[in-house]
């Protein structure tokens, strides 16, 4: 208040002296009072999940100075600040003191799934802006839309530097893009900031939690937040994830299902170069839950993973062999397609890959374009970039890996039933960059962004040729493929004509090799000369139709 009563007495002996600009000046006294009161007492807010995405949210933030009696407001109309208009309200279930803040979080449940939600906090001292939130959908046929990255941590004084000599604006790029790429949520693999650098925590992790309020979206949007799913980095401390974020696990690891049983999102921790079969609570869970969801009725359509220290490093470190032994595996015999890896600084995609020590084999792994796993990384949200390099080798690449660079950059991530698609999202123009709203369709890129460009194409896919989708008409107009394998075409046998189908042919690194526009009745020939010999998969779809199978080529 000492602002307000410092323009107030200026005021005051501006009205004795022109008592004919009372009115005007009594007004403007008012609306600087006002403005002031209205500044909330909480701030730096943030989502997280513990639960079911579709119904549940947790609702964080920090006290502001003085703050008592702190209750989110809330409902699916828009009241603006009016918090007594809202018809739902939660108050705090849990309270940390941590790095020099008061972390309160409303952990909401009972919430309706895909549907968007409004809400303010409010204590006894103010109010706050309003902002909204979406829950994810639990039908499995609705697209969903998640970033990845990490490693937003500021430089080392005197030892690194960052693009324009500031790791910070980068950071900040990068949430900035969050809000105009509108994604469902956001998996974050790690070292948030420097952790405990010369004592600074208090005041890296205020400075990004100003920064992750760029995350926030338009008003016009209702200021939608973006729920972020955290993981345990090398620089971060035991306590951060769980008093900053509410996590759903004091031990750092734990898994969310998304869409129903579209996805299984895994959150792991590795020690920093150690050996992760060490760790047996967390491999004991991780076994297990991938037990309860591997050839059992609860299986996703996709299983995924992030966690930080990455099992093959594309810059600064050799590979860790102990997570390769004791966590990839694993990935391969429960159906793993993709793991979000961090920590080195640069960018990655790999083809598919299993643990090998075959002859073709390369540091613990080897290409399988029908059984492998797809490896994404490291970790470039701003920390100061690294030089490429394999082992030690600078500028060359593992003979799995599909393409690699040394730029800022997230991983923008579509998931469907019978594919994921990953583009890296760089961090250039961000100004220009035009906003996703909520009118547009699921996976939709925001105009002028920028997405990395490499020899293999900007866009990583991985099939899914289970992923049959299951409706009315597919009892009537199931499709038998055969013969399988084959030399040159097979046939498509229907009981029912398919009119205004589209068959799409890829082969088993997901690149598209052919469409072909027909209608299917009968025994429908499929021709596959001129293609090499190897695996591909065929996707069919007309309207309330889709269906896929997997075929050999001899």
């Amino acid at each position: 208040m000492t602002l307000v009563f410092g323009k107030a007495f200026f005021l005051r002996t501006a009205i004795n002296k022109n008592p004919m600009k009372h009115y005007l000046t009594f007004s403007l006294i008012v609306f600087l009072m006002t403005s002031n009161l209205l500044k909330a007492n909480t701030r730096y807010y943030r989502l997280s999940y513990r639960d079911d995405p579709s119904t549940t949210i947790v609702i964080g933030w920090s006290a502001n100075g003085t703050s008592t009696n702190a209750k989110v407001y809330y409902g699916t109309s828009d009241m603006g600040i009016n918090w007594a208009s809202y018809p739902l309200n939660h108050s705090i279930d849990t309270t940390t003191s941590y790095v020099g803040l008061t972390n309160n979080f409303a952990r909401i449940t009972g919430l309706t799934p895909n549907t968007k939600y409004y809400f303010v906090v409010k204590d006894d001292q103010s109010t706050s802006a309003r902002y909204s939130f979406k829950t994810i959908s639990d039908n499995p046929n609705d697209d969903i839309t998640f970033i990845s990255g990490g490693d937003s941590r500021t430089n080392i004084p005197i030892f690194e530097s960052c693009t324009d000599g500031n790791c910070r604006l980068q950071r900040q790029n990068g949430n900035k893009l969050v809000a105009k790429t509108r994604p469902n949520f956001v998996a974050f693999s790690g070292d948030f900031t420097f952790g405990n650098y010369f004592g600074t925590a208090n005041s890296l992790w205020s400075d990004w939690l100003t920064d992750w309020q760029l995350t926030i979206g338009p008003d016009a949007d209702g200021g939608l937040m973006i729920p972020l799913i955290g993981c345990f980095g090398n620089h971060e401390l035991n306590n951060d994830l769980w008093c900053i974020f509410d996590i759903t696990n004091s031990n750092n690891y734990y898994a969310l299902s998304f869409g129903g049983n579209l996805f299984r999102f895994y959150t792991l921790m590795p020690t920093d170069g150690g050996d992760v079969c060490a760790d047996a609570a967390q491999l004991n869970w991780f076994t297990n839950d991938l037990a309860n969801y591997t050839g059992t009725s609860s299986e996703p359509y996709w299983k995924m993973l992030q966690y930080h220290t990455p099992m093959v490093p594309h810059a600064e470190t050799a590979p860790n062999q102990s997570m390769i032994d004791c966590w990839a595996s694993l990935f391969q015999a429960n159906n793993v397609s993709v793991c979000f890896e961090g920590h080195s600084h640069v960018l990655k995609y790999t083809w598919p890959v299993v643990p090998s020590s075959a002859a073709g084999s390369d540091n613990g792994f080897i290409r399988d374009d029908v059984n492998g796993t797809v490896y994404v990384g490291e970790g470039c949200w701003g920390a100061p970039l690294r030089t490429l390099y394999t082992y030690y080798n600078a500028n060359q690449a593992y003979n799995w890996t599909r393409n690699q660079a040394a730029t800022e950059g997230f991983h923008l991530v579509c998931v469907s039933k019978t594919k994921i698609e990953i583009r890296t999202i760089k961090f250039d123009a961000v100004a220009s960059v035009g906003q996703v709203t909520s009118s547009d369709p699921a996976c939709t890129l925001p105009t002028g962004i920028s997405v990395w460009t490499p020899s293999n194409g900007a866009v990583v896919e991985i099939l899914n040729p289970a992923a049959n989708i299951t409706d009315p008409l597919n009892s009537i107009k199931k499709i038998t493929v055969f013969p399988n394998p084959t030399s040159n075409f097979v046939t498509l046998t229907v009981k029912q004509k398919i009119p205004k189908a589209t068959i799409d042919i890829y082969n088993g690194m997901g690149k598209l090799l052919k469409v072909v526009a027909c209608d299917i009745e009968g025994d429908y020939k499929l021709s596959m000369e001129n293609l090499p010999k190897g695996t591909y998969f065929i996707f069919i779809e007309a309207e309330g139709f889709s269906e896929s199978h997997k075929v050999i080529l001899e």
